[in-house]
């Protein structure tokens, strides 16, 4: 029975998160603009229905697009006072549980399940252009296109691999004997097997019918036509259905994701509820304005999103002579912030693709700055056990693995796998091989194991490390360093501070973008990446990339970015201003202010208000909050704060001067008498 407080659930909740959580409609739209608190409004959604008994844990199914935030969900719910379980995960875990269970129903064997077509690709078919069919069979799964139909298909869609299209279709259907003569499928496999089990079995699709009544679905405008089509037959003769996402950061078009689902909901879902969440809390002003002007130059409709918070620093555009200059430009950014940003793990480098951040590494690393690796990567304790369990293969074997070090670590078995049962002699314990001393990271990694093995249960080795680097399972608390990931990687995450590289003609937008879909793709993936940034955020580009002449990206042009200039006051009001020896005075003092107020706040104090800004006051004191945003440029919402400190500062500064005006006079006058 859940324990939850439906009112507690909407304490911190904005109007418009209030109402997509509360609503009575069962039919439901969120557009979620960057920012705007999604996962929270899903999440605290799920408890509050289950909360309200308006539905029932157990027949409430939320799917997602990546393992990670289905996992960021399952740690929530059970924060939230929800000890019921909740069935949360991606729809390739989802499935096929599914899948599994039907055919162990029917007595038939379960397939292995590959999770990287690209070897098995490569032996069907070679290695010549590896990449073009390998990204072409991508593009056909991902629409469930068969490989007799992949060359109308690819022509019809304007598809040009360097391979030629027959040859494409030819090495698409050596991959599918492939995986028929082994007996195993890939992931795309599932959902089209999934499509037709739903579609062709009658009793299946009632007894799934039966067993998930609501429906959810993360990140809806990643999902590709096979998700699409899995999601209606899903909801079939049932309107319960809670959709959320946002249009603007569509960036999985190569896996097929087609972001009309919510761009054109209400005329797929008709009466379809639509709550529209247009707040910003994780971004400054300038940041995401930053964001919405990319968006307008890609021609991306951006969803409606405001800022909430105070003004922040300037975006900053870093230009830099080449790459190896940019690699230590970003270093010495890095190197200048506040050390506690790094330790805390507030600071991130993002980059359109792998080969460009390498050097960025090389970089930080030569200057002594701490990066946070992936966990099974060199240096890591866990490094060598994550090694261990990837070797065991098949999930058997992974299985007993987990067993043998919980048993010989002390912690036993986990209470939560449905196979306890002793594996290690059906499977032969000569098999694998266990420290006879497990450390407590071969122990967090035997744990997560049986967590994969329970969101996968036919899951293999190769699958496990995927799993490991998508959802970092271990506590990451005590592992500080700076964050260097792709535009992709980054999404759904946030850091104070946010250091965009390359983004130059050829790479942002990628040079392989010759469409204007694939270059609007391109202006979502950047809005992206800078609005991972919470307070800070730079960008940088290369005038020479690769040996090449490069121009600042076109995604940047006609954004100005500086500091706003402080105008001159008025001729009439200048006699009113302080005299200029006390100009200093009340700069030391709002100086001074701005440091115990910045102290309070836990931020640091340029953070808090600039230098200029303080100049600024200095040099014209404000008699009001509106003039302190009109010469400072802080922003209406962020003077309004702020100006109570600064009127008493200025008023105690002269208060101190006008005493020390008349010491002066007395003086003056006691010297001439004598």
């Amino acid at each position: 029975m859940a324990v939850v407080d439906a009112d507690r659930l909407l304490d911190d909740l904005d109007a418009d998160q209030r109402r997509a959580v509360t609503t009575e409609s069962t039919l439901v739209a969120v557009i979620a603009g960057a920012g705007s608190g999604k996962t929270r409004v899903l999440t605290r959604r799920v408890a509050h229905r289950i909360a309200t008994e308006s539905a029932t844990a157990r027949h409430t199914l939320v799917l997602t697009f990546t393992r990670e935030a289905a996992g960021e969900l399952r740690r929530r719910l059970p924060a939230l006072g929800l000890h019921e379980r909740v069935e949360a995960g991606t729809f390739h875990s989802v499935l096929l549980g599914m899948l599994r269970q039907r055919l162990l129903d029917r007595g038939r064997p379960v397939p292995t399940v590959v999770q990287d077509r690209r070897r098995l690709v490569a032996e069907s078919a070679g290695r010549g252009g590896l990449d073009d069919v390998v990204a072409e069979i991508d593009w056909a799964a991902a629409r469930g296109i068969a490989p007799e139909r992949y060359p109308e298909a690819a022509r019809a869609a304007g598809r040009r691999p360097g391979v030629g299209v027959q040859a494409v279709a030819a090495a698409f259907d050596g991959y599918r004997a492939t995986k028929r003569q082994r007996g195993v499928i890939d992931l795309d496999d599932v959902l089209v097997m999934s499509i037709d089990a739903l579609t062709h079995d009658g009793q299946f699709a009632e007894q799934v019918a039966w067993r998930y009544r609501h429906l959810l679905v993360d990140e809806a405008q990643d999902l590709n036509p096979l998700q699409h089509r899995i999601v209606e037959l899903l909801r079939q003769g049932s309107s319960d259905l809670f959709i959320v996402g946002d249009p603007a950061q569509a960036v999985y078009g190569f896996n097929g994701a087609d972001p009309g689902l919510l761009i054109d909901v209400s005329d797929r879902l008709p009466g379809i509820e639509i709550v529209r969440l247009p707040a910003n809390h994780r971004c400054t002003p300038q940041v995401l304005d930053a964001g919405v002007h990319v968006l307008g130059i890609g021609q991306v409709e951006p969803t409606a999103s405001l800022a909430v918070r105070g003004d922040g620093r300037p975006v900053r555009i870093v230009r830099c002579d080449d790459e190896h200059h940019e690699a230590r430009t970003v270093a010495g950014i890095i190197g200048r912030l506040d050390p506690g940003l790094v330790a805390h793990n507030g600071v991130a480098v993002l980059g359109r693709t792998h080969a460009q951040l390498a050097r960025i590494r090389d970089a930080l690393d030569e200057a002594g700055i701490g990066i946070r690796r992936r966990l099974d990567g060199p240096g890591s304790p866990y490094r060598d056990a994550v090694a261990s369990a990837v070797r065991q293969g098949s999930a058997a074997r992974l299985r007993a693995w987990a067993h043998d070090v919980l048993d010989q670590g002390g912690a036993g078995r986990s209470p939560h796998d449905p196979h306890r049962h002793d594996l290690r002699h059906q499977q032969g314990a000569t098999d694998h091989q266990v420290d006879p001393a497990p450390t407590a990271e071969t122990r967090e990694v035997a744990e997560a194991v049986l967590a994969f093995l329970r969101e996968q249960p036919l899951g293999d080795g190769v699958g496990l490390r995927t799993w490991i680097n998508t959802t970092d399972p271990f506590d990451l608390r005590g592992h500080q360093g700076v964050d260097v990931l792709t535009f992709h990687a980054a999404k759904g995450r946030e850091w104070h501070t946010v250091v965009v590289t390359g983004v130059e003609s050829g790479q942002v937008p990628h040079r392989s973008a010759s469409t204007n879909a694939a270059r609007a793709e391109e202006a979502r993936l950047l809005y992206v990446a800078m609005t991972r940034a919470t307070d800070q955020l730079v960008v940088t580009w290369a005038e020479r990339r690769g040996g090449y002449r490069r121009t600042r990206s076109p995604f940047l042009e006609g954004y100005v970015i500086s500091e706003p200039e402080t105008a001159p006051p008025p001729a009439e009001l200048r006699g009113t201003l302080p005299l200029p020896a006390h100009t200093d005075r009340i700069h030391a003092a709002l100086t001074e202010w701005r440091a115990h107020a910045a102290t309070a706040a836990g931020i640091l104090p340029d953070q808090l208000c600039s230098d200029s800004s303080l100049r600024a006051v200095a040099d014209d004191p404000p008699r009001s909050a509106d003039e302190l945003a009109d010469r400072t440029g802080l922003g209406v919402l962020t003077a309004r704060r702020l100006f109570p400190g600064i009127a008493a500062t200025l008023a105690s500064v002269g208060r101190s001067g006008d005493g020390a005006a008349a010491d002066d006079q007395t003086e003056s006058s006691a010297s001439t008498g004598a």
